[in-house]
């Protein structure tokens, strides 16, 4: 059972999240949904002036681990789980994206949430004025690898299954939003990443990759999956970390992207162009790191 002290702290902050935003979007929300999100490692006053950390969590990118080993030094993150999160927008009539940033947003207002992780959008107003408290962290993969991988991985229990063969999915809007993960998750601004949901020209989503990569810029730190050690060495050089990622998922057999037909390479290649403009820009040996 919870304790009063726990009880009081879900009221606090079922009612908080209501006043984020407009109170019929987010009144139905799940009480239990709010309890499992509930922060764990809340620091003292003396710890107040730790670096908070956020690390955003691109699917497919090796995050998992990640996050798993960050949270075995900074304890359990607040985040969401992805798939309950889907279901309650879907359930209540708000747009996934905008749940998911009014949540984000509560975390960061939170003086006492010391670690933020999930598959979070960046969002620039959800951080004003506390951007300066936070050490901004994610891990990149080479798009044309983290489609495929998001394909074959579809038929795990706590994903979102994708039916069909592979050549018919990649001319789905599925794809094409899989394909650019990436541009819409780190333009910044979320009602922007809703318009190109809905669709958008080419000029439009090259527009917003560029703006990515700009957010990107201003991030602690923007690591590589096939660099994954040299972003596990600056990770544990930044915070003292002995310990090292481990390897939380593998993926099924399946054809990577150099063993595919041509068509679906050409295929793959006009999907991720946008990501792969944000991939190559942080695609170096090192870990890219925002100079003091």
């Amino acid at each position: 059972m919870h304790s009063m002290d726990g009880l009081v702290w879900d009221s606090l902050m079922l009612r908080a999240l209501l006043n984020l935003g407009n109170e019929h979007v987010l009144r139905p929300f799940d009480l239990e949904l709010v309890r499992r999100s509930r922060v764990p490692g809340q620091v003292d006053a003396a710890q107040q002036a730790v670096t908070r950390i956020a690390f955003f969590h691109p699917p497919k990118c090796g995050g998992t681990s990640v996050r798993k080993w960050l949270a075995s030094a900074f304890g359990r993150p607040a985040g969401l789980d992805p798939v309950a999160a889907e279901a309650a927008a879907r359930n209540i009539g708000v747009a996934a994206a905008s749940e998911r940033e009014a949540i984000l947003a509560y975390f960061v207002q939170r003086r006492d949430t010391r670690f933020i992780c999930g598959h979070f959008a960046y969002s620039r107003r959800a951080f004003v004025d506390r951007e300066g408290d936070f050490d901004l962290i994610t891990i990149l993969r080479n798009p044309l690898s983290r489609v495929l991988s998001r394909f074959y991985h579809s038929g795990q229990p706590d994903h979102f299954p994708i039916e069909g063969e592979l050549t018919d999915w990649l001319q789905t809007d599925h794809a094409r939003s899989a394909a650019t993960v990436f541009t819409t998750m780190f333009v910044g601004d979320i009602e922007r990443m809703k318009r190109h949901a809905g669709g958008a020209s080419n000029s439009d989503l090259r527009d917003a990759a560029l703006q990515a990569i700009d957010n990107l810029m201003r991030f602690t730190m923007v690591g590589t999956l096939e660099h994954l050690g040299a972003f596990e060495q600056a990770i544990q050089q930044r915070y003292g970390i002995r310990t090292r990622i481990g390897h939380a998922r593998s993926n099924p057999s399946y054809l990577r992207f150099a063993q595919q037909p041509s068509a679906v390479q050409d295929r793959l290649r006009e999907l991720c162009r946008e990501d792969m403009m944000i991939y190559e820009a942080f695609a170096g040996a090192s870990p890219r790191i925002r100079s003091a």
